[in-house]
């Protein structure tokens, strides 16, 4: 059991002598350290109240110096702007007030892809405010609206590597568009904000332009292509703030459900209420609880086909799950370009209040608390779910503790458990248990690595390890990730997501990006690398399984992709497994080899998609699988798109074909008033499934809810309409 303790501990230890080895990134174009450093704004403080319309005529925003001179994210990294922006900053007793104008000779063609709350920023002509009001050049705030005046808000940890857009603050926001640009007033009250409670305040600031249709992205700081906006240590300073105080920072929000379904053994009205509360305990530190906690107005998971022997991974969709996501996060953040890997996620929330097949368990009680005191960071939930009678009642917890030493470096302690309690449990496990620690190393802003080591303790069954190894190196013409998994045959993670269990995996990929001059009109660049997957037991006398592959992407000026790979896999099959109902895989050795090609259009444009196609050898036989999704924008306000995607496999123990088609409708009537609608056909069920929700917000973080949900199969039917309202009461 110590062996994996023992490779990763030397593998991490290799990788920091390698990180100790690299050069200093180098970039072209502009001295980025020497630019933030002259980039400094000052609030003005007003005393009579701006008017929140997009119209910037108050007589106090000319008295406000403005932040502009922006550079060039992409496509020219470093070059100046096409076009100027100006922002300027106000602020009274209570309000932060930022008004921006985004000169452009043709305001009128701007995108505005759609109007809905948490848009996509990258698609529509948009501005966002990046507000780091610890300056401590690692976490932000950040504040996204487009022509239209959509919403999106987020709170950004790590340097912008683990974010959490479910996070919904209190602020408003007008926009006005002229003959040569496009207005915009935001309102920030202090009380959104959590900060220092100082007499003055100095804030890291960072402000994002996109121009869609140029694809273009620009920020006030200059910020390397490979980091993300929200990269704060890259951000200037918002100076000027004084005498203001955050809030009590205590919000409350009641709610209340009524719903009637119908299944085969008649109708059934039910009703049901509780209550979701905040508290900032001090300016770094939350408190969140909640009572009878409904997710009703959640939209339906996605189906999935499953041509594995393993467990598929729904991603989760529940708020108060999603909240706070680097408190219980393990280890390094997969970035934007990584492909995601989930062979180990060491918290996983839908393990608490959704059954394995995802029905909806109820959660009487919970409470979290998440933040910092100084350089610790704090990670406590504990969470009590009913008995079912499928299962006893369970008792969650989940502890994490981080600190950091300096120099780039943060050691971690995690425990996660599973306590049953209720009723006699006949086979269910009464506990298990999962500590870990950790310890993450970042020598330069290019390179990351981490170590881990986790034990589980079960209840009836052996106690067992898992440890993972790991480096990323990300700079803007190179990326890589090696790294290295142990699970043991016996580890069992009730609040993780485990994918297989008995492996050693050495895992690896690279690319290398090349941007040419001559055709950045029509190509941005492209890059190409191997990749390699080498799994054995967990005794590390067997190979398992052997993937290796090559990919060559390309990326258009338009914000379209193509995509091109080719795959050769080996695996050693030790027991057999259905596949499909009279389908079995018998134990053998398999060697097959697979091509992809994949295209992605313009998601901007009024008419979008994408296609795929995969084809090669699976197990004894073949596969075939195209799949495609096509996006129709009728304006800002309508949207519909469809997909589909179809699987054809025939092998010497029998054939089938899986399909999989949906229909999504989103039409925003205004800015806080949405319909929605998913409508998802299984053909290989044979069953459709429709997901219909309406939602009015009708005061700030106050919602109603109307959702109809329906599943149609040959042997049953179910329907049901819900009803929820919420009201936040801010104090």
């Amino acid at each position: 059991m110590t062996r994996p303790i023992v490779v990763a501990l030397r593998l991490t230890a290799v990788f920091c002598l390698c990180g100790r080895m690299s050069a200093v990134q180098t970039v072209e174009g502009v001295d980025f350290e020497a630019v933030r450093a002259t980039k400094r704004v000052t609030a003005v403080r007003i005393f009579d109240p701006i008017k929140v319309d997009g119209l910037l005529d108050e007589p106090a925003w000319q008295r406000a110096a403005p932040a502009d001179h922006f550079y060039q994210k992409e496509p020219q990294e470093g070059s100046p702007a096409k076009y100027q922006t100006e922002v300027r900053f106000l602020y009274d007793v209570t309000t932060l007030y930022v008004g921006a104008i985004l000169y452009d000779d043709d305001p009128q063609r701007a995108i505005t892809n759609e109007l809905k709350r948490d848009f996509s920023g990258l698609n529509s002509d948009s501005i966002a405010l990046i507000i780091d009001t610890f300056l401590d050049r690692r976490n932000a705030y950040g504040f996204l609206t487009n022509q239209g005046g959509a919403q999106r808000d987020t709170l950004a940890y790590d340097q912008g590597r683990r974010n959490d857009p479910s996070w919904h603050g209190v602020w408003s926001v007008g926009t006005a568009v002229h003959p040569e640009s496009w207005t915009v007033e935001y309102a920030i009250p202090f009380k959104t904000l959590r900060f220092p409670n100082r007499l003055q305040q100095a804030w890291g600031l960072n402000i994002l332009r996109v121009m869609r249709r140029f694809n273009e992205l620009s920020t006030w700081s200059p910020v390397p292509r490979q980091f993300s906006h929200y990269h704060v240590g890259y951000a200037g300073l918002l100076l000027g703030i004084e005498g203001v105080q955050p809030g009590r920072n205590l919000q409350v929000k009641p709610f209340f459900t009524a719903q009637s379904t119908n299944s085969d053994a008649g109708w059934k009205a039910d009703s049901d209420g509780g209550v979701d509360l905040k508290w900032a305990v001090t300016p770094s530190l939350v408190l969140d609880g909640t009572y009878r906690t409904d997710f009703s107005q959640i939209e339906a998971d996605e189906q999935q086909i499953n041509l594995t022997r393993f467990s598929l991974f729904f991603p989760e969709k529940r708020e108060f799950f999603l909240e706070s996501p680097t408190s219980f996060q393990v280890g390094l953040a997969e970035g934007d370009s990584d492909a995601q890997r989930r062979d180990l996620v060491p918290f996983f929330s839908r393990r608490i209040g959704l059954s394995d097949r995802g029905e909806p368990i109820p959660v009487v009680v919970g409470v979290r608390l998440t933040g910092r005191l100084g350089s610790t960071g704090i990670g406590l939930l504990n969470m009590q779910t009913e008995s079912t009678a499928r299962a006893p009642g369970d008792n969650f917890t989940a502890v994490r503790i981080t600190r950091g030493l300096g120099g780039g470096m943060t050691l971690g302690a995690s425990y996660f458990g599973r306590e049953a309690v209720g009723r006699a449990l006949g086979s269910v496990a009464r506990h298990n248990r999962v500590a870990s620690l950790d310890v993450r190393f970042s020598p330069r802003r290019t390179i990351e690595m981490e170590g881990l080591v986790f034990g589980a303790f079960t209840d009836g069954a052996k106690a067992d390890l898992a440890a993972r190894a790991g480096l990323r190196l990300q700079t803007a013409v190179h990326r890589a990730r090696v790294g290295y998994l142990h699970i043991g045959e016996n580890f069992r993670h009730d609040l993780g997501f485990v994918r297989r269990q008995g492996i050693g995996t050495i895992f690896m990929d690279y690319s290398r990006t090349f941007r040419p001059k001559a055709t950045y009109r029509w190509i941005r660049g492209y890059s190409i690398g191997p990749s390699f997957d080498l799994t054995s037991n967990d005794r590390y006398d067997q190979w398992l399984t052997h993937n290796s592959g090559l990919t060559y992407s390309m990326d258009f000026a338009d914000g379209g992709d193509l995509q091109i790979s080719a795959t050769s896999t080996f695996e050693r099959l030790l027991a057999p497994f259905p596949i499909r109902t009279g389908i079995v895989i018998p134990t053998e050795e398999y060697t097959t080899a697979e091509g992809l090609v994949k295209y992605t259009s313009d998601m901007s444009k009024s008419i979008s998609g994408s296609m795929e196609f995969r084809k090669g050898g699976f197990w004894s036989g073949t596969r075939m699988s195209p799949r495609g999704n096509i996006r129709v924008r009728l304006n800002a306000h309508l949207a519909a798109s469809a997909s589909y995607s179809r699987d054809r496999v025939e092998l010497r123990e029998g054939s089938f074909i899986d399909s999989l088609a949906s229909f999504r409708l989103d039409w925003s009537l205004t800015t806080k008033m949405f319909l929605n609608a998913f409508i998802q056909y299984n053909g290989t069920t044979r069953t459709w499934f429709s997901n219909v929700r309406f939602n009015l917000i009708h005061r700030p973080l106050s919602d109603i809810y109307i959702v109809w949900n329906e599943t149609r199969s040959p042997f049953t039917k179910q329907h049901g309409l819900i009803v929820k309202y919420t009201h936040m009461i801010a104090f």
